[in-house]
């Protein structure tokens, strides 16, 4: 065991290094930062997962009591690190033992997927390239902060692990994993139709898929036994949820984030937030004709690379697909730009993707939620650049060597990747006016200035956080309880975005 291990070292030296700098980067970043900076203090730890988790203090539990948009697999993970905390004495922020071990108990999954790059690129390349594309995904900044507040670093880790088994031809592994993936966000079950496209014998196909079900269908029997309301009203959330933050809600006129507003407490008959006129049965008969024709195509799938381009472009699709889009969801399609575009026109669509999330998610919702064009300028971008990636898995899965397709191919994506960094470099003046104008036509202004009185030092914590009944979870953000929180971070929630916009008009 020894033996083996001083072997890998020696194989993998410098990927072994810079993995140790890549933990040590993000405990440090876990312990001394967190995410929003200056600007807010947000993330689903708190804002999100943390409510619910609270709710055990009442002796309320994920779909035994009520169920979430969230699979119980994990609903049950954040309760369980939830009542850890409380064992732990309180600092004076109660989030800290909570946030810290959250984030903790997701690092192990968020090193998953930085070995698991390094390991599927040198399914792909030789080791010195395996190496490039590791560094590449170790220097991006969007993992690193959606690992620090959300938990897709978690699902991400599973769709990952499925892909390099099934690159490896190991397929009751891979189905397992993707089941179990499926139980922590649905995403990694989009590996299954992939794996039945990649693996070559039947048997293979048939252990796969059988392994997938399996898994899925015994992690689900206990809730189905325990309440199987509550599960029926997960999916059914999943299938009937309003659209958020793509085209669709832009042509269904809705200019928020995503929001269940369904009653959690019971099994709900409607899951929408906002009504739609959409035609979604022709929309999903188009995307499902589009991957139909996708997967009947002659590709050999023995060249790796195939296997990889057809992941990428299924995560692409179903992005462009699906009703509602967040932008921690940019992580699910990092690992396949890297892996199959290691070079600056790589880089170049995750760092634009990431400056779009930014004015989407922090510039427009929380400090200029009353600029609507904003969301429109960035969904649309978005969107272009999200058929743009497709278009490159798409070449590479075809393998397409044609000299002319290929030189117009280069022309062409260089020629979107600078009309769409030149299209956000001239928001900067327009947003620069209405930052200036929103300030000025603020209300109210802080009631003391300065570093010390911003950070809220020296006051009674009383008047930091709310007092909740039970002792031992004492002022744990108990704000968000009752969605303080969220509304200290987001001025309008809950779909009230898109009525003040319609008020704004009228």
């Amino acid at each position: 065991m020894l033996q083996r291990a001083r072997r890998v070292y020696r194989e993998h030296d410098n990927f072994v290094l810079f993995a140790v700098l890549f933990i040590a980067f993000r405990v440090m970043t876990l312990l001394l930062y967190r995410p929003g900076g200056f600007i807010a203090d947000y993330s689903d730890y708190n804002t999100s997962y943390l409510p619910f988790a609270q709710w055990s203090d009442a002796g309320l539990y994920p779909f035994v009591h009520y169920w979430l948009e969230w699979p119980p697999l994990f609903a049950w993970w954040v309760v369980g690190i939830y009542r850890l905390s409380l064992l732990i004495p309180q600092w004076t922020d109660p989030r800290l033992w909570y946030n810290t071990l959250l984030g903790l108990s997701f690092l192990p999954f968020e090193i998953g997927n930085f070995v698991l790059v390094y390991l599927t690129a040198g399914e792909l390349y030789d080791r010195s390239k395996a190496l490039k594309c590791a560094l590449i995904y170790a220097c991006l900044f969007a993992p690193l902060y959606v690992w620090s507040g959300w938990n897709d670093s978690v699902s991400l880790f599973f769709l990952l692990l499925s892909l390099y088994l099934l690159l490896r031809r190991k397929p009751v592994l891979a189905g397992l994993m993707s089941g179990v993936g499926f139980w922590v966000k649905v995403i990694p079950i989009l590996l299954v139709p992939v794996g039945l496209r990649a693996l070559e014998r039947v048997r293979g196909k048939v252990v796969f898929l059988g392994a997938a079900c399996g898994t899925i269908l015994a992690i689900a029997l206990p809730f189905l036994w325990i309440n199987a309301g509550f599960l029926r009203a997960f999916f059914a959330n999943l299938l009937g949820r309003s659209s958020w933050e793509t085209v669709w809600a832009l042509l269904d006129g809705y200019y928020s984030y995503g929001v269940v507003s369904a009653d959690r407490l019971t099994v709900p008959t409607d899951y929408s937030s906002h009504a739609s006129s959409l035609p979604w049965p022709v929309i999903t008969l188009v995307f499902a004709l589009v991957l139909l024709w996708l997967y009947t195509r002659r590709v050999d799938y023995g060249a790796k690379l195939g296997t990889v381009a057809l992941a990428g472009l299924t995560i692409s699709l179903f992005t462009l697909y699906s009703k509602g889009y967040s932008p921690q969801f940019i992580v699910q399609l990092i690992p396949f730009a890297v892996l199959l575009l290691p070079n600056l026109k790589g880089v170049s669509y995750i760092i634009l993707l990431d400056v779009i999330n930014f004015l989407e998610a922090t510039v427009y919702f929380i400090i200029l939620p009353d600029q609507p064009w904003l969301l429109v300028t960035t969904v649309l971008l978005r969107t272009l650049l999200l058929i743009a990636l497709s278009t490159e898995f798409g070449f590479i899965l075809f393998d397409v060597r044609s000299p002319r397709t290929v030189k117009l191919h280069g022309r062409a994506s260089a020629a979107l990747l600078l009309c769409v960094a030149a299209s956000l470099c001239a928001l900067v003046l327009p947003l620069g006016q209405a930052y200036v104008s929103s300030r000025n036509q603020a209300e109210e202004a802080p009631p003391a200035t300065g570093v010390y009185a911003m950070s809220g030092a020296g006051q009674p914590r009383g008047e930091l956080w709310s007092i909740v009944a039970r002792p031992e979870s004492g002022a744990l953000h108990s704000s968000a309880a009752t969605g303080a929180s969220k509304a200290e971070t987001y001025p309008l929630t809950n779909g009230e975005l898109h009525q003040h916009h319609a008020s704004q008009q009228e």
